[in-house]
């Protein structure tokens, strides 16, 4: 038996903007005869970024940050990550979507040089690959309690749809 709670988390960008993502997050899990067990850490000691929530809002914070300064490179990293996550969120099973070539131009030009913008891919479940990045859907994970990961990728979708608006 589980019980989970919903948190707000508010990502500052400046004095005037903010980004609010609800996030669901396992609290606490109680085994069948009540005695309570620690949940799992978010964080791993890894370089691996594993597919949760704290990592998308940690890539989100970065992303954020990294809008402030107005530069052309930067809103159009925003807007391809954007329209990768979109397609993504629209079509989760069109293999087209899944995949992100990262010896694609495109993808060099703008996401690669992206400050937090693999991170934000990594976060809501592309593994990397030797020249691509892919989706896992999370559906042959045997983890126990781990996140739907097309929920992250459409609060994603909301987060960087703001980001590109200029509503950080």
């Amino acid at each position: 038996v589980s019980s989970s709670s919903t948190t707000t988390t508010t990502m500052e960008t400046d004095s005037s903007s903010t980004i609010q993502t609800n996030i669901v997050q396992k609290e606490q899990e109680t085994t069948d005869n009540g005695n309570q067990k620690d949940t799992k850490d978010d964080t791993t000691t890894t370089t691996a970024i594993q597919p949760s929530m704290a990592a998308l809002s940690k890539a989100l914070q970065t992303l954020s940050l990294t809008t402030t300064t107005d530069s052309t490179t930067n809103k159009a990293g925003i807007n391809m990550l954007y329209l990768y996550l979109r397609n993504l969120s629209n079509h989760p099973t069109a293999p087209r979507y899944r995949k992100i070539y990262t010896n694609n131009a495109t993808y060099s030009k703008n996401v690669e040089l992206l400050d937090g913008g693999k991170e934000l891919l990594k976060s809501v479940g592309f593994e990397e690959f030797a020249s691509f990045l892919e989706w896992n859907d999370g559906e042959d994970d045997d983890e126990e309690g781990g996140e739907n990961r097309l929920a992250l990728v459409k609060d994603a979708v909301a987060a960087l749809e703001l980001l590109k608006d200029g509503k950080k």
